[in-house]
């Protein structure tokens, strides 16, 4: 038994060593085999590869440059808005205005005119208070005429004293030469009595006449001088009724300016628009059915402003043109100016676009920007006769700043590689079938498109995309060319 084990022993030991060998020999075989298929299926590729060239896809560039525009949200406010406050506090008596010959109560949606009277407070003790300063006026004017009247006697009787010192002069002129004429009568009879030709009585006689003659000179000329003073003291008359009659005009202009002053009292009972418009609030409301009682009492009472009044009676707005507001950035702000245009879209209104027609413009900016937000506040007026716009609405406000540069033209900014800064940078362009670096100057790059100054042409076909990436000196196939 155990020679037949160790028999079976020495049959299985070639039989291994040759199984080894035949496995060593497979793969010996088998790696020489791939060892020189290598660079066969090597030399299969690279033959496929150069069969084929890499696909691109080209555009060609757009003429005109690239416009800078801010792009902001805006919203609507009115042109002018008004809260109206009384000025004085009482009973709200009437709140209505007329329209075609009808009062209609006013309330928001209103539509009302400048000056035109929305709203009545009665305020009693204003009506009185006119009434006397009316009368008070009518008195002091009263004593204007009547010191007119006396400077207007004054003046009569200053000239009816000229007229006397006129005529006592002539008087005296008169008795002057009648009392000369009897002072020569008197002389020649003297002479004659002196050499006995008449009787001495005649003498004495005509010394009567003569004292007589003197004494009349004499009575005329006191009435010149009698005249003198009556015209003088007519003078002082007059200066006199003059400075009544400046006192009195001073006392109209003052009683003027207190009737003024209580009418402006009575007036602010009335609360009127200040513009076309129309009323947005209304806080208040008059007595029943418009109607008061006797004190005026019904209705809401009005505190005046003065007074802790801190509610408007009414809002108004004008609306026939509209404020859009704007908040642009600070990267924007240097290039605003009031000729920027500007086109409006309201997301309430699809489809409309104010100032598509280029008739809008920036109206106004704050030329100062918000700390916070470093925005600045900028405000185009946009026309609202159709009413289409309400305060408080929103949309999209584009502002064109500036124009592309002159002589320029745009690529895709995916086209613009190679960026080197100072406005350099390179672009992949196809010519004769190979890819070629164009060096070009650029302005202004949006993300979008990039506006070249020069190194590139209208026709050339520039590289937008690629199956692999390109080198300059590569075969390319172009798949597709367009603008």
């Amino acid at each position: 038994m155990e020679s037949l084990q160790r028999g079976a022993r020495w049959i299985a030991i070639p039989i291994v060593v040759v199984g080894v060998a035949v496995g060593v020999w497979y793969i010996a075989s088998r790696s020489k085999a791939s060892t020189a298929a290598e660079p066969a299926a090597n030399s299969s590729r690279e033959s496929h590869a150069d069969a084929s060239a890499v696909t691109v896809e080209v555009v060609h560039p757009e003429t005109g440059g690239i416009s800078r525009a801010c792009e902001q949200p805006g919203t609507v406010e009115p042109f002018e808005s008004a809260d109206l406050y009384a000025k004085v506090s009482g009973y709200l008596v009437e709140q209505s205005i007329e329209v075609d010959g009808k009062m209609v109560p006013v309330d928001i949606g209103t539509p009302v005119k400048a000056g035109q009277v929305l709203a009545k407070i009665a305020v009693p003790e204003y009506q009185k208070e006119v009434l006397r300063d009316e009368a008070k006026l009518r008195d002091a004017k009263a004593k204007v005429r009547q010191m007119e009247a006396h400077k207007r006697g004054a003046i009569a009787e200053f000239r009816a004293a000229d007229a006397s010192i006129k005529l006592a002069k002539a008087q005296v002129k008169a008795k002057t030469a009648y009392r000369q004429y009897r002072e020569k009568q008197l002389t020649r009879v003297k002479a004659l009595v002196a050499e006995k030709a008449l009787d001495a009585k005649l003498e004495d006689e005509q010394e009567d006449f003569y004292q007589s003659a003197l004494e009349n000179e004499n009575a005329a000329q006191e009435q010149v001088n009698t005249s003198t003073e009556k015209a003088a003291a007519a003078k002082e008359k007059i200066a006199q009724a003059q400075a009544d009659i400046d006192e009195a005009t001073a006392d109209v202009g003052v009683a003027e300016a207190i009737l003024d002053h209580s009418r402006v009292l009575l007036e602010y009972t009335s609360i009127t628009s200040p513009y076309d418009g129309v009323v947005t609030k209304r806080n208040f409301f008059p007595g029943k059915h418009g109607r008061t009682s006797v004190e005026g009492r019904f209705g809401d009472f009005i505190k005046s402003a003065e007074h802790g009044g801190i509610v408007p009676l009414f809002t108004v707005e004008r609306i026939d043109v509209m404020r859009v507001v704007v908040q642009v950035p600070d990267r924007d702000v240097p290039y605003i100016t009031t000729n920027s245009k500007a086109v409006v879209e309201i997301d309430a209104l699809p489809g409309e676009r104010f100032g598509a027609d280029g008739n809008l413009t920036v109206s106004r900016f704050a030329k100062s920007e918000d700390k916070t937000t470093r925005t600045m506040k900028t405000e185009i007026d946009v026309d609202n006769k159709d009413g289409k716009l309400t305060s408080g609405m929103y949309g999209k406000v584009t502002i064109n700043l500036t124009s592309g540069a002159k002589g320029a033209i745009r690529i895709p900014s995916v086209a613009l590689v190679g960026k080197a800064g100072n406005g350099k940078g390179d672009v992949h362009v196809v010519r004769n079938g190979k890819v070629e670096v164009a060096h070009v100057t650029y302005d202004t790059d949006n993300g979008v498109h990039a506006e070249v100054l020069s190194g590139l042409k209208t026709t050339d076909q520039v590289i937008v995309r690629s199956s692999v990436p390109v080198e300059a000196g590569m075969n390319v196939t172009v798949l597709s060319a367009g603008h």
